[in-house]
């Protein structure tokens, strides 16, 4: 690079090396000389912690002159292209000519502030450079193994779950719970926020939740559960973060101890005799102590007929007692009561077992059977007053009298033959007696 000159007019006799549209090299110091100066602008650098910094500083026309990088406290780093400082962490990076970077490895939270680039000019030329540096969130009082945290309290109590974080910048913390028993269902979902978010959705929550502020721009390190109760219990979980990834997360278990409660499926069941049946309740409690079934006020032990069983189906604290009786007699029935105690306190519920009778059934009924009747090809005469045949002694004919006249048939027998006549006035005479 050098100068653009004219070498017809401007200079005479030309210098050495000049033709026209030439330039002058920059050694010429005895003919032209130019000022040092930083060709690129003041700007801040942002670096997360562990990374490289580097702090741009490019010079123009530094000739004889010297650049030199020091602190904010006017500690000398750098001289030329060499290490003031006893760190061998910083350096000068020069990837062009007129570059005079100065290199940060593995950048501590110390290292930021400003960094001044320095021409020995008289007066001497400066150019600051502020160093920014981000640290992604911590959590300060998690366990060194990595274990969750545990909470024991009582009923009515006010818990504290604590979250210390600490990040530039400054971290939010945000709190979510989950129960402490993971079945299937409960993975699927989401974790539940137990703040704000909650409210605003109008969900109803049996605990109440505050967050207090602790240290200088840090909110929501301590979450306050008020008076406390059994639906409190569960995993909390503090997240925070800064936009500084990544984020970070601890998990503390708030356990509530509180008296037992006795909750029976059925308070009535019935079963035949000779069968067996099943008497079933469930027991809520923290911790669980002692759980058992009474009969007729007595505590009933496993024998070849009857038979307690305890199992837990992964809901939190609470477990099934079932009684197994086989061959159910007389003497099984009646008043059964489970019973549960634990420091806290006791409770009980009683159910009954009684004879189930199935009712008889009826006694079928004899079809009746209707004889169907055989049709006639005759027809069925009206009812009219039958009068027989008699024959007169000096007069060998059939009498006709007022019902009709009798007809001999082939066979023998006499059927009366009905005229029309005498049947219309059997009705007029009827009609005349009913008027």
């Amino acid at each position: 690079m050098g100068i653009p000159v004219d070498c017809g007019k401007t200079w005479s006799p030309k210098p050495r090396g000049c033709l026209q549209d030439a330039t002058i090299p920059y050694d010429l110091e005895d003919i032209f000389a130019l000022e040092p100066s930083f060709d690129v602008p003041v700007i801040n650098i942002t670096v997360v912690v562990g990374k490289t910094a580097i702090l741009p500083c490019s010079v123009e026309f530094l000739g004889e002159h010297k650049v030199v990088w020091t602190d904010e406290f006017s500690t000398l780093l750098t001289f030329d292209i060499n290490r003031i400082i006893d760190d061998d962490r910083i350096g000068i990076d020069r990837p062009y000519t007129r570059d005079w970077n100065l290199l940060i490895r593995d950048v501590k939270v110390k290292d930021r502030g400003r960094y001044i680039c320095q021409i020995n000019t008289h007066p001497i030329k400066t150019k600051p450079v502020e160093l920014n540096v981000l640290v992604p969130p911590q959590i300060l009082n998690e366990n060194e193994d990595g274990t969750r945290k545990e909470i024991l309290s009582k009923e009515g109590e006010t818990v504290n779950v604590i979250c210390n974080v600490s990040g530039i910048p400054a971290p939010s913390v945000k709190w979510y719970r989950r129960p402490l028993e993971e079945t299937v269902e409960s993975k699927k979902e989401s974790l539940i926020t137990s703040e704000l978010e909650r409210r605003e959705s109008g969900e109803r929550e049996p605990c109440i939740y505050t967050t207090e502020k602790t240290g200088i721009g840090m909110e929501g390190e301590i979450l306050v559960i008020h008076n406390v109760s059994r639906y409190c219990d569960g995993i909390y979980q503090c997240v925070a973060s800064n936009d500084v990834p990544p984020a970070v997360e601890m998990e503390t278990a708030v356990f509530v101890e509180f008296q037992p409660e006795v909750s029976l499926i059925n308070k009535r069941i019935s079963q035949e005799k000779g069968k067996e049946t099943i008497l079933l309740c469930e027991i809520t409690a923290f911790p669980q102590a002692l759980s058992y079934w009474m009969f007729q006020g007595r505590e009933i032990a496993n024998s070849e007929r009857l038979k307690v069983d305890i199992y837990s189906e992964g809901k939190a604290h609470t477990i099934k007692l079932s009684l197994r009786i086989t061959n159910i007699s007389d003497s099984d029935f009646g008043e059964y009561e489970c019973f549960a105690s634990n420091k806290f306190g006791r409770d009980r519920e009683a159910m009954i077992l009684y004879e189930f009778r199935p009712p008889k059934a009826p006694k079928p009924e004899k079809p009746v059977v209707i004889q169907p009747t055989t049709r006639s090809r005759h027809h069925v005469a009206p009812p009219v007053t039958y009068r027989p045949t008699r024959v007169k002694e000096d007069v060998q004919e059939p009498y006709t009298g007022f019902v009709g006249e009798y007809r001999p048939r082939k066979n023998g027998c006499q059927f009366l033959n009905v005229n029309l006549t005498v049947t219309l006035k059997m009705i007029f005479f009827v009609l005349l007696l009913i008027s």
